[in-house]
């Protein structure tokens, strides 16, 4: 096919080729996938409080104590490794050694842990100490009161009273897991939009400066050019995403961490399906704001107007760990900070599908209409060199920038 046949495509495979070869964007990808390497590592070394706490038990009788200790473990959701030892002595020395965290003395009496221990700071150590000088207390009482090891038994097999709720489960409570996950995903949208957003603004302000998009524009329509380079960058930037997800989930695997829990797949698939919507909406006025100067060291500018919704956004999104608000709930419906506070409520269960519908629908016609205006401004003005153009000068220009576009295109 010649390039009139298809020029669209031709540019965002030009995009993506230019892209994938830059050193910036290879740097930028190696730097994003080792933080986040490093992030996960380093969130799941040293987590003491999820790892078995030692338990020996000193005595001749010790082995018969060993079941109870672990089940009354159990109970409390701690996993116990429950040893025994011959005497005191030993099991003294097994706690100065390392070897077990709290001793329990052959006759109950005493509990011994290598430091002093803060009984009230809620650590998992504190909560098994506590527990066990409890139920230690109950068993010696039974003793002292005169009752038989079997009897003692039965009274300790008497099984705890229910608990009743007076009120109902409450279905507004946020899950701490989708949270998370609504967080993360926020996080990864607001970067990649803000990344690939800078991206476009700068790809058109250099081909300004260099003079390429005179060349260009000599074979295609500039709406083309626009919507080409806005396709070739959005597929760099779902590669960039596609490998921090590898490299997330290599990292995980590796660290022996469930990645998928607290996560459902119905978020992370909507949170893609944003992440479209919102490259879509920002990066043809990035593309359009690019076009009105003639400088990279102007780019910034003009792109920082448009990023201060996604900004407002991404901070008020934050919010939902306290439950929804209302001005979350509005910005879910406005399409430029919608992109990130509709995915946030739905992640955390607060949006149901029809709202999250709406909020889609919406967005999809602000799509439309920025790139329709967009399109307008980048005709106008990429063509345009010297000053730095105003986004009033962009919708007012004069006829005879049409007419120059038009010999240019005709040529």
């Amino acid at each position: 096919m010649t390039w009139r046949e298809r020029p669209t495509a031709l540019v965002a495979r030009r995009e993506i080729r230019e892209a994938t070869r830059a050193m910036s964007f290879r740097v930028t990808l190696v730097l994003s996938a080792l933080a986040l390497a490093a992030i996960i590592v380093i969130a799941n070394l040293g987590g003491d409080d999820d790892a078995a706490e030692r338990i020996v038990v000193a005595g001749p009788d010790a082995a018969g104590r060993v079941e109870p200790i672990e089940q009354l473990g159990a109970a409390v959701g701690v996993d116990l490794e429950v040893t025994t030892a011959p005497d005191n002595a030993a099991a003294r020395a097994a706690v100065r050694d390392g070897e077990a965290d709290v001793a329990i003395s052959a006759d109950q009496s005493r509990l011994t842990t290598e430091e002093q221990l803060d009984l009230t700071d809620g650590s998992q150590l504190a909560t098994v100490v506590n527990v066990l000088r409890a139920d230690l207390a109950l068993q010696n009482g039974l003793a002292a009161a005169g009752l038989s090891p079997e009897e003692a038994a039965a009274v300790r097999a008497t099984p705890p009273p229910a608990v009743e709720a007076l009120q109902p489960e409450s279905t507004d409570a946020v899950d701490s897991g989708r949270v998370a996950t609504a967080t993360i995903t926020n996080i990864l949208l607001f970067l990649l939009l803000q990344t690939y957003g800078q991206w476009v603004v700068t790809a058109v302000t250099r081909e300004k400066a260099s003079r390429v998009v005179e060349v260009l524009l000599a074979v295609i329509r500039p709406r083309q050019l626009l919507v080409g380079k806005v396709i070739g960058i959005g597929t760099v930037a779902l590669m960039h995403a596609a490998v921090l997800i590898a490299v997330a989930l290599v990292t995980t695997r590796v660290m022996d961490v469930d990645i998928a829990a607290g996560i459902a797949p119905g978020d992370l698939l909507l949170s893609a399906m944003w992440f479209v919507l919102g490259y879509a909406l920002y990066c043809s006025a990035y593309a359009a704001a690019g076009s009105l100067v003639s400088r990279v060291e102007d780019a910034q500018t003009v792109a920082f107007p448009i990023m201060l919704p996604l900004l407002f956004g991404y901070i008020v999104s934050f919010s939902v760990a306290g439950g929804a608000s209302t001005l979350l709930w509005v910005l879910a419906f406005i399409p430029p900070t919608a992109v990130v506070a509709m995915p946030t409520l739905y992640a955390v269960g607060e949006a149901p599908l029809w709202a999250v519908g709406i909020s889609m629908a919406l967005t999809v016609a602000a799509i439309v209409g920025v790139g329709l205006l967009a399109a307008r401004i980048y005709e106008r003005s990429v063509l345009h060199s010297g000053r730095k153009l105003s986004w009033r000068e962009a919708f007012r220009r004069p006829d005879e920038m049409d007419h120059r576009i038009s010999a240019v295109t005709a040529d």
